[in-house]
């Protein structure tokens, strides 16, 4: 693999349900164990529950919001904090503010058993 320069702004958004969703580095950049998101919730929107075969961390960036983890632990997310999220664990995400909540994925590539 080369190393590559992905210039964020330029990739490709989709609009999903409300959310923008770009995705930064994944297998068609030549990873082969992680892939990374750029994803957006405008106020009063939230995620799909969402499980995952592998681990997933949240980065939050700007906004602010809450993260549903597992059936009943809820997490208040803010601008310079990281959601660590194991395998399998159902979660989605909130937000509570009035501003977009903006957050940057790591999900590890792991394929379902």
């Amino acid at each position: 693999m080369k190393a590559m320069l992905v210039e964020n702004e330029k990739v490709k958004e989709v609009h999903v349900m409300g959310l923008i969703h770009r995705t930064l580095a994944a297998e068609e950049q030549g990873l082969k164990t992680l892939e990374i998101w750029h994803l957006t919730i405008p106020p009063g929107s939230e995620t799909p529950v969402g499980r995952h075969y592998g681990e997933v961390v949240a980065i939050t960036l700007k906004g602010t919001g809450r993260a549903v983890v597992g059936e009943d632990e809820r997490l208040d997310l803010f601008p310079n904090t990281t959601l660590v999220i194991p395998p399998q664990v159902p979660r989605w995400l909130v937000n509570t503010g009035e501003e977009d909540l903006v957050v940057l994925i790591i999900r590890g590539l792991v394929p379902p058993q």
